[in-house]
């Protein structure tokens, strides 16, 4: 567990930062993802809170009166947020938003086929 269970707004840039201060070695996790990208001359993406996403979803995703104007697909995607729930061994759970019907899911972090992520900055 590398203990990014910030939930809040706010909490994902932070989580972003723990995550990849945790040691992990893989170079191609989400964090790591949105961590390195510069998109639009902006260099300070994150992995979002679940909160974060939750926001994205009625403000811009299926959950908002203007429609799914941020072109999200229909599946999970991951938050920067972990579940602290034991599965054995060495898994962990991370909480992933569901963008065809706005529910908040706990996953195995070694992931399912089909989930995406969304780097987001604060503005």
């Amino acid at each position: 567990m590398i203990g990014t269970t910030g939930a809040a707004i706010g909490d994902g840039n932070q989580n972003t930062i723990d995550i990849l201060n945790s040691g992990c070695t893989l170079l191609l996790t989400a964090a790591s993802i949105c961590a390195n990208l510069t998109l639009g001359g902006y260099s300070d993406w994150f992995l979002p809170s679940t909160d974060e996403l939750n926001e994205m979803y009625i403000t811009i995703g299926e959950g908002s009166a203007l429609g799914n104007v941020g072109g999200f697909a229909h599946v999970y995607y991951w938050s920067s947020t972990e579940k602290d729930v034991w599965l054995g061994g060495n898994q962990w759970e991370a909480q992933v938003q569901t963008f065809y019907n706005g529910g908040i899911n706990d996953m195995d972090k070694q992931g399912l086929g089909g989930n995406r992520f969304r780097a987001v900055r604060a503005f």
